[in-house]
């Protein structure tokens, strides 16, 4: 038995799904069902794993453009930075903060 949903989606991933079912020459239909099934089999954990890992890629993406969106004020490198700031007066309430017993 084949029960029929009607669903929405955005028009670029109509527009994928449509491509792949076309390249594969598979209905489109098809294809939603596998990746339905794809996603209903794995665990709630391997789920979350991937989405962290999606989060991930894109917070390293986030910092290899940072850049670009990010006027730089001190082009030394971070480490000598961070050296330099704990040598200071100015730095020791930092320092106690993380001291905390």
């Amino acid at each position: 038995m084949t029960g029929r949903v009607t669903i929405s989606l955005p028009d670029e991933l109509l527009a994928l799904l449509d491509a792949e079912a076309e390249a594969l020459g598979r209905p489109r239909s098809e294809l939603v069902q596998e990746a339905t099934a794809s996603y209903l089999g794995k665990t709630a954990e391997e789920r979350a794993v991937e989405a962290r890992r999606e989060r991930m890629l894109r917070a390293l993406e986030g910092m290899r453009t940072m850049a670009e969106r990010h006027e730089i004020r001190d082009d030394r490198p971070s480490l000598e930075i961070l050296r330099e700031i704990r040598e200071t007066e100015d730095s020791a309430p930092l320092r106690d903060v993380r001291r905390k017993p």
